[in-house]
């Protein structure tokens, strides 16, 4: 019998040792117990269904989790009920041993036998990572890839008076355009009540908006919808905003079919960056029997930004 326990991170007691744990294996996010907190409890979802924490441990110590987050994604018309899988790990001390597999077995089983919750569950690995090796051995499937596109910031002419903040997320967008559905509430929540991090969330109409977050010296274009002639003015004055904060990038997901890709590149977007990397999107079936094939889909860098 092996020595390590499979089980569920118990979130009544606090985020302290889920906090350490997660800045172990992320580094770079410094997240801290108040900010799980939030978003763990506090950001409005659908359903009100809390994330959830799998996690795998050595006795008492902590070495490993996989934690998914309810979603709604919009497919050929229907919504789906999925998963977007997050924060996963071995701590480095235990790795090589095959326990990140064991660990995505159990918590796919416990979701598929025991929760019974999602059609599917969503992962977005950075392209290259050992990770996705990893998903694959665990029965994920590789969908497709979502390249990073960057331009650099440069001066344009616009007019302030233009452009708004947003007030209202509602998302408006062709039904045959794959992508999550998130209710302009928990959007609200997430963008413009966030704790600790700041937003840029402009609107260029009541039905287009952009979000951007500074990062470094980057700025990451996080949410964008509206037509394709509001859009391109969004992103145009995106890169005068990433120029007037001095900049060295602006950067974008833009997969190949992505519903603004044209306009993207039309915009002066071209693949690659400096900072940030194009990822890999996978999908388990959780309920769902079929393979996920998307023909339009929409997947901005909020998909997978939290911190």
């Amino acid at each position: 019998m092996s020595k390590y326990k499979f089980g569920l991170y118990d979130q009544t007691n606090g985020f302290d040792e889920f906090q350490k744990f997660h800045n172990l294996l992320f580094k770079n996010t410094d997240a801290s117990p108040q900010w799980f907190q939030w978003f763990f409890k506090n950001a409005r979802r659908e359903e009100l269904i809390s994330p959830r924490i799998y996690t795998l441990r050595d006795g008492d110590r902590l070495i490993g989790s996989w934690c998914v987050e309810p979603k709604h994604f919009l497919h050929n018309g229907w919504l789906l009920r999925v998963g977007r899988c997050f924060s996963v790990g071995i701590d480095p001390e235990y790795r090589r041993q095959n326990l990140f597999v064991e660990l995505s077995n159990y918590a796919i089983e416990q979701e598929r036998s025991v929760q019974k919750k999602f059609d599917y569950i969503f992962g977005f690995p950075q392209v290259g990572r050992p990770v996705i090796d990893a998903h694959l051995k665990s029965g994920w499937e590789h969908v497709q890839t979502i390249d990073m596109y960057s331009t650099a910031p440069q001066k344009y002419d616009y007019s302030i008076e233009a452009f708004d903040r947003v007030k209202d997320f509602t998302s408006k967008f062709p039904k045959d355009c794959s992508r999550f559905y998130d209710c302009s509430s928990y959007l609200y929540c997430r963008w413009i009540c966030h704790p600790e991090c700041t937003y840029t969330c402009l609107e260029y109409t009541e039905d287009d908006n952009i979000v951007l977050k500074q990062y470094g010296l980057a700025c990451h274009i996080l949410l964008l919808k509206g037509k394709h002639e509001y859009v391109k003015e969004l992103l145009n004055a995106s890169k005068g905003i990433a120029y007037r904060h001095r900049l060295e990038e602006l950067t974008i997901w833009n997969a190949h079919n992505e519903h603004y890709h044209d306009a993207i590149v039309e915009c002066g977007f071209k693949p690659g960056a400096k900072f940030g990397s194009s990822v890999e999107l996978l999908a388990v079936k959780i309920n769902e029997t079929n393979d996920l094939k998307l023909e339009t889909c929409h997947f901005m860098m909020g998909s997978e930004e939290s911190y």
